[in-house]
């Protein structure tokens, strides 16, 4: 008989209310809320590691590197790195995401049907987990930059997130991503409101 797993339930809250910490000081423009991202990133690699979900596994490690990469960028600056908008060009990304998307689970069920014999078929979780991954770094790069857009990304990104981390009983995830979508309207409607003043 199996035990009950501790850890896990440990790290996911953890890492929520650091993730939490995060958005609300990116959102107020806050470099250091770059430091609490990286650690919700951490401890999140080693709940979804222990989850075998490897799309949003992969997710993490990328978020700590971009979260290095968005503390240098927002820390470097003599002058606070402006907000800006990229218009209709957000289109071309959200495509070229999808389509990376498409062949990053591809990839990864030809790496795992050679391995186990298996199908390269995708389930719809693996499709999921994959665009996912894809839609959220692709969120966070924009983040980095100060791209306007960035708010409109992760609310979709968080409206699936809730929907999906619920399916999966990840309920302090799920609150998360509630409080995120919250927090990315928010963010959406300070910086648009910035910009334009």
């Amino acid at each position: 008989m199996v035990g009950f797993d501790f850890l896990s339930p440990l790290l996911e809250l953890s890492a929520a209310i650091l993730g939490f910490i995060y958005v609300y000081l990116i959102a107020t423009e806050k470099s250091v809320g770059w430091i609490f991202g990286i650690a919700s990133a951490f401890l999140y690699a080693m709940f979804f590691y222990r989850m075998d979900t490897w799309g949003l596994f992969s997710q993490q490690i990328a978020y700590i590197i971009l979260g290095f990469y968005g503390l240098a960028t927002w820390s470097d600056q003599k002058e606070a790195l402006p907000i800006r908008t990229i218009g209709q060009t957000i289109w071309k990304w959200v495509l070229i995401s999808f389509l990376f998307g498409l062949g990053f689970v591809f990839l990864m069920k030809l790496v795992g049907a050679s391995k186990n014999n298996s199908s390269i078929v995708a389930t719809g979780r693996e499709l999921l987990d994959a665009q996912f991954f894809v839609f959220s770094l692709l969120a966070t790069w924009l983040t980095t930059r100060k791209v306007l857009e960035n708010w409109l990304v992760w609310i979709v990104v968080n409206i699936v997130g809730v929907i999906w981390f619920c399916t999966e009983h990840w309920w302090s995830t799920a609150i998360l991503y509630f409080a995120y979508l919250l927090l990315a309207v928010n963010g959406f409607r300070k910086w648009k409101k910035q910009l334009s003043a």
